[in-house]
């Protein structure tokens, strides 16, 4: 039978109460730090929609915005696959897409902003909805 990684996402204080109960029935056990994000988007479907669209789509989305229009209308009316009001729930580093992540960690509460992966045809507009949150993570593998 192969050995597996798992993983198990805490807070730092629950460390050891993880630790403690893991390591009889662990080959392995390690911990680091990891961030928790939260966002909300409008993706953009660069294979319906050339780049002079997507950029006239995105100004009207953040002007719309920053005048009031709540960014789940914005999301439920413009984005063009199904997520309910853009909400994209929590997720940790490593989930994502290395760059749609990175954009992500760049930014703060609040700040609306671009995301483009041009090589897969992928545009948004983000809302960071929360801040990020520091957790640990916990890699084991049962015996």
């Amino acid at each position: 039978m192969e050995n597996v990684s798992q993983e198990i996402i805490t807070t730092k204080d629950s460390i050891s109460f993880y630790l403690n109960k893991l390591r009889p029935i662990s080959s392995s056990v390690s911990f680091s730090n990891c961030k928790l994000m939260r966002v909300s988007y409008v993706y953009l479907d660069g294979s319906k929609l050339n780049m002079q669209e997507i950029s006239a789509l995105r100004k009207k989305i953040i002007a719309d915005y920053n005048n009031g229009v709540s960014f789940a209308t914005l999301a439920n009316t413009n984005t063009m696959d199904n997520a309910k009001d853009g909400d994209l729930g929590w997720f940790y580093e490593g989930q994502m897409e290395k760059s749609f992540q990175d954009e992500i960690l760049k930014h703060k509460k609040g700040e609306i902003f671009t995301v483009d992966i041009p090589a897969n045809n992928w545009f948004y507009v983000v809302l960071k909805t929360f801040d990020d949150i520091v957790k640990a993570k916990i890699t084991y593998i049962l015996k």
